[in-house]
């Protein structure tokens, strides 16, 4: 028989991560099973185990290239958002800014990105956006729109 030591970080990671499973399962399962929507459909054309985040809109009507500008985003996930990036390149790809956005206290599902950098007039931008879940699954979405 072979013995395996483990050291404590490990052991630590170990514990943390079976915390994090528990906790998720039991904030979005309730004994296991997910509960009811009505959208969602009885049988899945996905075979995935654990389905990616994702993020369902990027809505750009508030941003009009001004600093403290607002970019919303409206995601949804089985297991919870950790990190949403978000990424404004302009037409030629070159990147004008990047950021996290920031959950609404009251709705985790709905973001926000503010603006840091001022972008002229009639700029076409794309913005990217990138969410990853506790289990380092990754949605994407991105949007292409001109300022005003």
């Amino acid at each position: 028989m072979t013995k395996v030591i483990l050291s404590q970080a490990v052991l630590n990671y170990r514990r943390e991560m079976a915390e994090a499973v528990s906790d998720t399962i039991k904030a979005n399962f309730i004994d296991g099973v997910k509960p009811f929507v009505t959208e969602e459909r009885f049988l899945t054309t996905s075979p995935e185990l654990l389905p990616p985040p994702k993020i369902e809109v990027i809505e750009l009507t508030n941003y009009q290239g001004n600093i403290g500008d607002l970019i919303f985003l409206a995601t949804s996930a089985d297991f919870g958002i950790w990190n949403l990036h978000v990424v404004i390149r302009d037409d030629k790809g070159n990147v004008i800014e990047s950021g996290d956005a920031s959950p609404f206290e009251d709705a985790p599902d709905c973001w926000d990105y503010v603006a840091t950098v001022a972008v002229p007039s009639g700029t076409s931008v794309t913005v990217y956006a990138t969410a990853t879940d506790r289990f380092w699954g990754v949605g994407a979405l991105r949007t292409t729109g001109t300022l005003p």
